[in-house]
């Protein structure tokens, strides 16, 4: 009896620790649980992390923080606040200066747009957010220590950046969509010198280690990998060589829904999908055509909507008389129509020799996988591209395989931000401080490219990376002399290293 009677108070508990009173319910916060023990309210600090070995996130308890009472709120436990004391950063009177100012002159021209659309201490604090992802690729439990010994803090959130502060700044921005939108259109302008160029649209995956949020599905990725998932949409402008629009899509969504989407929501025009070889099929091609959708899509060079018989004729190039100049190469082509498809076909004559002297050296090095029998049947495929496009219409040959060949940018985006800013995982269990972390990431990324392309307009790009220069920022502080803060003594080879790129540590 006395079992029975513990069961059942057991069962009563239980019960009653799954229906909170509203007035507990407010103290519910990310990463908190508030537990019913013994009459009761108390609130304890968790985390999730996947177990790979049981193939699910676990839930990790991390301490009390204090007591809720109905009359008296949230009593905070003296441990826990202890502890918060003791980890109070102390005062730094030395601070790393060159990741400031180098992030600062990259982003010169967006800096006063997004303050025109968000309260300055938010804008302050999310720059602050971009500039630790775009130095250290960390965690956003590092980023306060990090912003209190980076100079950024002299004129960044001042008053420092915490956990909640970190975590209030992302939601907020994550819950503003339209004007990131606002942000995002300001920044291209969209003036017909740019509208007529064009504006080169893909995604990428990452996958998501949440169950708390509702954007990550198994999906289709080119790894093969069907882990649950986010999407990210990228419109990337080929005039001004820098990625100008994101958006977050479920991650079982597929390519062709989301694009008309996100260019019904962006508004620009001529926007072209540049995909990538693998990508055709009549059906993907309908579903472009059928949304509206422009473009451009390689085939493989055995794929036999490719008519190679202009190639076979001895005077091709007297017949075709079809040629122009790409980065010193001389481009021949020629256009057809094959089961509806408008293609062209591209030969490079420098590409060729190349490849067919490649293969026929593989035919003694590797004769297991080429031989002389192969390379005559593939003699006239050397040196050929071949596009799928119905743009014939509006745009020349040349701006076609310009527009493909650019796509090379699109791909320098996606490894920078998988490789240099670490983001290909999320374990955000919040959907709109998700969205807030993605445009920390943006603006990081934005901040990349142009040190990308600076490094190669510049001719710097084979000596160094832009994560060579990041880190040789690092080496530049500031220090105090009484109250003053003083910049440290820097190499002449620094200086004119950074003068080349337009970065003026002195000023």
């Amino acid at each position: 009896m006395f079992c029975s009677f513990f069961y059942v108070l057991l069962s009563y508990l239980i019960r009653l620790s799954m229906s909170l009173p509203n007035w507990v319910l407010a103290y519910k916060e990310p990463k908190t649980e508030i537990r019913f023990i013994k009459g009761g309210y108390y609130k304890y600090a968790v985390e999730y992390k996947y177990n790979s070995e049981k193939g699910r996130t676990d839930k990790i308890t991390k301490g009390l923080l204090g007591k809720l009472i109905e009359d008296k709120g949230f009593i905070p436990s003296e441990k826990n606040s202890l502890k918060e004391k003791s980890y109070q950063i102390p005062r730094v009177d030395i601070k790393i200066y060159g990741l400031f100012k180098l992030f600062c002159e990259l982003l010169a021209e967006d800096l006063n747009s997004l303050l025109l659309l968000f309260d300055v201490d938010i804008v302050h604090s999310l720059l602050s957010i971009a500039m630790m992802r775009f130095a250290y690729q960390c965690p956003l439990k590092r980023i306060p220590y990090l912003h209190a010994h980076d100079y950024c803090s002299e004129e960044w959130a001042k008053n420092g950046l915490g956990d909640k502060k970190i975590t209030a700044t992302l939601r907020f921005i994550g819950e503003n969509r339209s004007k990131l939108l606002a942000w995002m259109k300001s920044r291209i302008g969209m003036p017909a010198s740019v509208a007529d160029n064009f504006v080169m649209i893909d995604s990428t995956h990452i996958h998501s280690l949440s169950e708390n949020i509702h954007v990550n599905s198994k999906g289709y990725n080119p790894q093969h990998n069907y882990d649950p998932q986010i999407r990210l949409m990228y419109i990337m402008s080929a005039q001004l060589k820098q990625p100008v629009y994101y958006r977050l899509v479920n991650g079982n969504i597929t390519d062709v829904t989301s694009m008309k989407k996100c260019v019904e929501e962006f508004g620009t025009p001529n926007v072209v999908f540049v995909a990538d070889k693998g990508f055709y099929s009549k059906q993907n091609t309908t579903d472009l055509q059928t949304n509206k959708l422009y473009y451009i899509i390689p085939l493989y060079r055995n794929n036999k909507l490719i008519d190679l018989s202009p190639l076979q004729k001895a005077n091709f190039k007297k017949e075709t008389k079809n040629y122009f100049v790409y980065q010193d190469r001389v481009i021949w082509y020629y256009e057809y129509e094959n089961e509806d498809q408008k293609i062209i076909t591209f030969l490079d004559e420098g590409l060729r020799v190349e490849e067919e002297t490649d293969y026929l050296l593989r035919t003694k090095t590797h004769p297991d996988e080429c031989n002389e029998t192969e390379f005559y049947e593939k003699i006239n495929q050397f040196g050929t591209l071949s596009l799928v496009s119905h743009l014939s219409e509006q745009k020349t040959p040349q701006e076609i395989y310009i527009a493909y060949k650019q796509r090379n940018e699109i791909e320098i985006m996606f490894d920078a931000f998988k490789n240099f800013l670490k983001a290909d995982k999320t374990y955000m269990q919040d959907r709109y401080v998700l969205e807030g972390w993605l445009m920390a990431n943006f603006i990081a990324m934005i901040a990349y490219y142009r040190l990308f392309i600076a490094l190669k307009e510049n001719e710097l790009i084979s000596k160094y990376s832009p994560a060579d220069i990041v880190e040789m920022s690092k080496s530049i502080y500031k220090f105090k002399i009484g109250e003053t803060w003083t910049l440290s003594e820097t190499t002449k080879k620094t200086i004119q290293l950074f003068n080349k790129l337009k970065i003026d540590y002195l000023n």
